[in-house]
């Protein structure tokens, strides 16, 4: 009885056309993360990847009853060349950049929103093409030119300067080089911090496209994004700095690779995420009426 009944919900959901659908975006999604593992190795950007998918997936959810399937001939053929010219191109790839393989996830959002809904439609998906936009962007070419703009190492090693500082450090600082005693470090661009910035601001951009939130709570979404992101990169350069005052090469080079920095990540993700499940539990600010007849019109 119960094999039955599961049976009878499977083969509903298989004859359902938006099950369908989203079963050919996961497997695409699912060989793109793959690839992207496969040529760049980078866990930050994998997740933020799987993050911002699980976004987009998540906002169509809370919109299927207002998603109606329409099929063009012409876009559903401009879909499908899409698919195949990604799947011959991620054939023959053998190494790939980051912007290169962002490029792959525009083009899967493009390729089955012009399947499912038409050209005519996207109008009507606004939120989730800026959703994919930003799981496209590129990190490494921000990181470059947001570090033009602020110059995030000088920025770092003055702020780290001053946490030592009071910290009751003996420190003294020359532009990005940080003196103690016994050691000095130099703050290069990669330990400023502001990679894990930017992967938090991705994250909150996700989180605000997805909840409700009221003017002022996205502007502390966005700055506790930011802020705790660079405050405790503060004190990985603090405890990075004792290491080579004490001459500890082994804590050093742990801390300063790729695991002691993920450490120091989870610790800025875990202060940023707990900020937004409190925001999520609290009442919801109501749709406005441009956004119920936005929604409306998609019927």
């Amino acid at each position: 009885m119960y094999f039955l009944r599961y049976r009878l919900k499977l083969i509903q959901i298989l004859s359902d056309v938006k099950a369908e659908f989203a079963g050919v975006a996961i497997a695409l999604i699912s060989l793109h993360l793959l690839m992207y593992w496969r040529f760049t190795g980078n866990l930050n950007y994998v997740s933020i990847e799987l993050i911002g998918w699980s976004a987009v997936f998540y906002r169509l959810w809370q919109r299927r009853d207002l998603i109606v399937l329409r099929r063009e001939r012409g876009a559903q053929l401009f879909g499908w060349f899409l698919i195949a010219l990604l799947l011959v191109r991620g054939w023959n790839l053998t190494s790939a950049s980051g912007s290169i393989l962002g490029l792959n996830s525009l083009l899967i959002g493009i390729a089955m929103a012009a399947i499912a809904v038409g050209f005519q439609q996207f109008k009507h998906y606004q939120r989730e093409f800026w959703m994919v936009a930003m799981i496209a962007l590129p990190l490494e070419q921000a990181l470059t030119l947001v570090d033009r703009l602020i110059n995030s190492s000088l920025l770092t090693a003055k702020y780290s300067f001053t946490l030592m500082w009071y910290c009751g450090f003996l420190v003294e600082r020359q532009g990005t080089l940080l003196s103690l005693p016994t050691g000095t470090v130099n703050v290069y661009p990669g330990c400023s911090g502001l990679e894990a910035i930017l992967v938090s601001l991705k994250v909150a951009f996700f989180f605000l496209m997805v909840y409700p939130t009221r003017h002022r709570e996205k502007f502390w979404v966005l700055a506790i994004a930011i802020l705790s992101a660079f405050i405790v990169n503060g004190f990985r350069i603090m405890l990075l700095a004792h290491l080579v005052a004490s001459h500890n090469t082994a804590g050093f080079d742990y801390w300063h690779g790729s695991q002691g920095a993920q450490f120091f990540s989870m610790i800025s993700m875990f202060i940023f995420s707990g900020y937004c499940q409190s925001l999520i539990e609290q009442p919801k600010p109501e749709i406005s009426h441009s956004e119920k007849s936005l929604e409306h019109s998609s019927r």
